[in-house]
């Protein structure tokens, strides 16, 4: 994975010296004399934004608590939180230390109110997305950011090739936004490969059949209720389609992959997020239109797929939209190559050699969808086709980025780190409801981890514990490495001692990772500490020292600190550059 390092959250720290004072004496890991606390039932509440709309697609307003009927795993819950929120996008993001917008959820018998501040992520896959079709989408985008129906800093772009590239960070300006649309609208892209691939896998597949017919008729002419070329036709077909959807399995796997990168990253971020998906295609069976080909040939040849020349990515899609869907992340799914002309031209379908090219359009109409209607239906979303023009969707997007219902409850299970189904509807009344159909629960071990991530690659800042970041003198580690002494420094007043023999203790577990500038290497590390409460504890700073091996230049460093007695974590990133002068 590669990011282009543009836009950083938070200034640079200097390295060399301790850059705060005063704070009390180092905080030791814990030891193993030293008893572990006792692990904490971390339940979190389960956050729905539900959207609401009659049987014409218009949004419903007005409606209160009593009126939705909330289920998971088919079982009512009690929904503790609940609100009509009315303009999310105006929201202000918090940029106070300790600031924490998600507190500003409304009690159940709430009425409209302010909501987590709303983001949208623009995600261009370039492995099925081609020049002709980016070149509309990216004119819409930028007549539809000059609106600012989204506030500039609160939008952030990635491309997707074989590799995963932020264009554009949270916090940019609009003129940012520009450049990083201008490099998308000249990147050729993969989407016409793909299509390539596909193009000639079909005439392949012709001239099988043509010569199976021609073999065939030189034959012997024995009786047979199966057209005669069909089994030679079939034998010889398959490795061609499997060829064809192994190809295809790489680099939808490869789009998955990268888009769950992109959910982890996310998960730092408070409140809803709103991702559209560009692509040309995204299909959930790769090479399943090239079955129905062969089929078209040869109606009776239930043989070739008893073979299963195909299989579904289902298990990848469900791993993804589960984890966007823990991570509130909503996905609209647009299909940029709009109302094209057919797959095959009337040239190619006048050289197919069967009657079925209008049928054979159909089924990869229909292949090139399926994915992406997926990553929507699954994930609250909406999935766009045929479009030549996206101005209206991305108005309409925007609206339901701002306004919705949110709700929210407290899971029955008690953390199980299992898969869990939603379902709401609304009492008594003839409504479309759209919203996530489900989560998997995680560990609060696994989300310290990924807000690590969205620290580590997006500077997303979350600090209610005030963390504060000092440097202590760097020195040579072997090779290009140097070693840094981080110290970590926690406000005591914000942490919550035990009772613990005759004395009072904290444990404070810290995850720290850094990234080299130019490699993109990433080193992780992680340790507990046990604290001893000071008895000035309303004014002293923990100092809970990390030593950290670097490489020289430029590193990004992320640092997760989580009070186990309570669970609250923050997170705090900054940059370190290391040298030749550090020796």
């Amino acid at each position: 994975m590669t990011t282009k390092n543009r836009h950083f959250l938070v200034p640079a720290l200097a390295t060399g010296l301790a850059t705060l004072t005063p704070v009390a004496a180092p905080a030791r890991a814990q030891d193993a004399d030293r008893p572990a606390f006792s692990e904490v039932v971390d339940v979190q509440l389960v956050n729905v934004e539900v959207w609401v709309s009659d049987n014409r697609g218009r949004p419903v307003s007005g409606l209160s608590l009593e009126d939705f009927d909330v289920r998971e795993d088919g079982r009512p819950v009690t929904v503790e939180f609940f609100s009509e929120v009315t303009d999310a996008v105006a929201t202000r993001t918090a940029t106070e230390p300790g600031d924490r917008t998600s507190d500003t959820v409304q009690p159940a018998d709430a009425g409209a109110g302010p909501a987590e501040p709303a983001h949208l992520v623009l995600y261009f896959d370039d492995l099925h997305l081609g020049p002709a079709s980016r070149k509309q989408v990216v004119e819409d985008l930028r007549a539809f950011l000059d609106e600012e129906k989204v506030p500039a800093e609160r939008v952030l772009i990635f491309r997707q090739d074989r590799n995963l590239v932020t264009e554009a960070y949270f916090g940019s300006s609009r003129e940012d936004l520009d450049l990083a649309l201008e490099r998308i609208a000249a990147s050729p892209g993969m989407g016409g490969q793909s299509q390539q691939t596909k193009r000639l896998a079909v005439q392949n597949l012709n001239q099988l059949w043509k010569d199976s017919r021609e073999l065939a008729s030189m034959g012997s002419g024995r009786r047979t209720t199966e057209p005669a070329p069909c089994p030679m036709f079939i034998r010889r077909a398959l490795p061609e389609v499997q060829s064809y959807a192994r190809i295809g399995r790489d680099r939808i796997g490869a789009t998955l992959d990268h888009l769950t990168t992109t959910v982890r990253f996310l998960a730092a971020l408070p409140g809803v997020k709103t991702l559209l998906y560009f692509s040309d295609s995204l299909e959930r069976t790769p090479g399943s239109d090239l079955q129905d080909f062969i089929t078209g040939l040869c109606p009776a040849g239930d043989r070739f797929r008893s073979l299963s020349p195909v299989e579904e990515l289902s298990t990848g899609f469900h791993e993804l939209t589960r984890h966007a869907n823990a991570n509130r992340v909503t996905i609209y799914a647009l299909q940029t190559n709009g109302l094209r002309p057919s797959f095959l031209s009337t040239a190619e379908q006048a050289s197919v050699d069967f009657l079925g090219a209008n049928p054979f359009n159909s089924s990869i109409r229909e292949a090139e969808r399926g994915g992406m209607a997926v990553l929507a239906d699954e994930t609250g979303g909406r999935a766009i086709f045929n479009r030549n023009q996206f101005d209206g969707e991305l108005e309409q997007i925007a609206n339901e980025m701002a306004s919705y219902y949110s709700l929210a409850y407290r899971p029955p299970h008690g953390g199980d780190r299992g898969e869990h189904q939603i379902r709401v509807r609304v009492r008594g009344r003839n409504l479309q409801v759209r919203h996530r159909r489900g989560y998997r629960d995680k560990s609060s071990d696994q989300r310290m981890s990924e807000q690590l991530d969205g620290a580590l690659y997006l500077g997303l800042v979350e600090n209610p514990l005030g963390v504060r970041l000092g440097a202590g003198r760097v020195r040579a580690a072997g090779g290009d490495q140097r070693r840094l002494p981080l110290h970590v420094m926690v406000p005591a007043a914000r942490v919550a001692f035990l009772p613990f023999e005759d004395k009072e203790m904290a444990q404070i577990r810290v995850e720290v990772a850094s990234r080299h500038a130019q490699t993109s290497k990433v080193v992780r590390d992680e340790k507990t500490f046990q604290v001893e409460a000071p008895p000035d504890r309303d004014t002293r700073l923990l100092d809970l020292v990390f030593s950290i091996d670097i490489p020289d230049g430029l590193n990004m460093v992320a640092v997760g600190v989580r009070d186990d007695a309570t669970h609250a974590t923050a997170f705090v990133s900054t940059t370190l550059a290391v040298g030749e002068g550090d020796r």
